[in-house]
């Protein structure tokens, strides 16, 4: 008997947390989908203004799970048990001996998966998308990127651009290089007209790791360059194993030279408010000790503690919420699901609040992850006995 039950209740949780999912979901797509319209009319039209859109919000149902999963299993669980005191259901388990924390378990159980659903998402799957994440409505008619981020490498060379960036081939015009004294015997800078991201892996380049720049002039000129930091090539060189120019043209006129850097293409032109959010998590614990991430490093720091605490704060706010269901001293069940949809918005808003002064410098970064995990799952502790058993 207790199996059949058990089956009710997952099967009650999976079409909760379906129709949530959808009706969250598909709002968010309906809002945004007619404030970018004309982004994506810029793209195409007809059938093919459908398919563009298709693609670009199936992609960001990822990022929807990983921002929702975990208040939508609460909405899911919560549903499930206010619609099980609703039809009486939960009394006639409770007169068969059966207790209410265990007519419970299968919607703690399924909370648990969806946790771990999560997980996946943002380990795996994000990661895969995190570019087309990270890109507008109308990327897909092959706009050239045109902001940029001055990163500086381990060291101390300041890199960034002011002209386009191409995705497709890594370059960008307009480039230009601060350089420390360490490096040139004094301070200097380089200037490009275009500049192209050489990775390690590349299989045919002379040079690799750093960056090839075509048509490029040092300032001050008569500087002495350091050969394992900075290498000058001719232009045969530069031609051969390297790709093509952008204009596919021969450099004509300044110098060609081989930047060495770790500071990559997409580390200048990424959101650097945003791009740590769809990384894994080994991404971002290799972001820590790279100087390029400085200027976020503490955002980072304090994301990255939220991320690994995510399962217990999911379970947490399920914790906190369930009481206010099942052992809510009124008879109106709509008035405690309202309870408990009023302390998952005031959960919610401190732990933002704990991240905000986290980035901030105000608190640690374990202060600002664990704080509000700590004083809500006691919170939530001390109230499980409210629920009868």
């Amino acid at each position: 008997m207790l199996r059949i039950l058990d089956r009710q209740r997952y099967w009650a949780f999976v079409k909760a947390y379906f129709i949530c999912f959808v009706s969250l979901v598909g709002l968010i797509v309906v809002i945004d989908a007619f404030a970018n319209l004309d982004e994506f009319a810029k793209v195409a039209s007809g059938l093919g203004l459908f398919q563009k859109m298709g693609r670009f919000y199936l992609v960001r149902t990822s990022l929807f799970f990983d921002r929702l999963s975990g208040v939508i299993a609460m909405m899911a669980a919560v549903f499930t048990a206010t619609w099980m005191q609703r039809n009486n259901e939960l009394l006639a388990m409770l007169a068969a001996g059966i207790g209410t924390k265990r007519v419970i378990r299968p919607i703690l159980v399924s909370a648990c998966l969806v946790n771990g659903l999560a997980v996946v998402n943002q380990e795996w799957i994000m990661p895969e998308v995190a570019d087309e994440l990270q890109k507008p409505p109308d990327h897909f008619n092959g706009r050239k990127i045109v902001q940029f981020h001055s990163r500086e490498d381990r060291d101390g060379i300041s890199i960034g651009a002011s002209g386009e960036g191409d995705p497709a081939t890594r370059t960008v015009t307009k480039f230009h290089a601060f350089l420390p004294m360490p490096v040139i015997g004094s301070f200097g800078s380089i200037d490009a007209a275009e500049a192209t991201y050489i990775p390690e892996d590349h299989p045919t380049a002379p040079e690799t790791g750093g960056w090839l720049l075509r048509r490029a002039r040092v300032s001050p000129p008569e500087a002495p360059i350091d050969p394992e930091l900075i290498v000058e090539l001719d232009a045969a060189e530069a031609l051969d194993g390297f790709p093509p120019s952008l204009d596919g043209l021969e450099d004509l006129g300044g110098r060609t030279l081989f930047l060495k850097s770790r500071v990559t293409f997409q580390a200048i032109t990424r959101d650097h408010r945003q791009w740590f959010r769809y990384a894994s998590t080994p991404e971002l614990i290799s972001a820590l000790s790279d100087p390029v991430n400085d200027p976020e490093k503490t955002e980072i720091a304090v994301y990255l503690h939220m991320r690994m605490l995510r399962p217990l704060m999911g379970m947490a706010l399920l914790f906190l919420s369930l009481p206010l269901i099942l052992g809510g001293v009124g008879r109106n069940t709509f008035i405690n699901l309202g309870f408990s949809l009023g302390a998952s918005a005031a959960y919610y808003a401190t732990i933002n609040v704990a991240q905000y002064l986290g980035s901030n410098g105000v608190l640690t970064p374990m202060i600002a992850a664990w704080g509000p995990l700590i004083a809500f799952g006691t919170i939530a502790a001390s109230r499980w006995d409210l629920i009868k058993s």
